[in-house]
């Protein structure tokens, strides 16, 4: 069976769905391979890119 979406989503695509969450103030993606504004890393609290505001995420 020859599959060449998935093929594409684990090769090329997959990355950035894995490495994002969105912001629960304006539903955005933060990429967190992307260069973050981080407040406090170790309990996973950052500044979102797009809107500015603080946000809990799961790095």
């Amino acid at each position: 069976m020859n599959n060449d979406d998935l093929d594409d989503f684990f090769l090329e695509g997959g990355d950035e769905l894995m490495n994002s969450e969105p912001c629960p103030n304006c539903r955005k993606s933060i990429y967190l391979d992307q260069d973050i504004e981080w407040i406090d890393e170790a309990s996973g609290i950052c500044i979102c890119p797009h809107c500015g505001e603080k946000v809990k995420i799961n790095p």
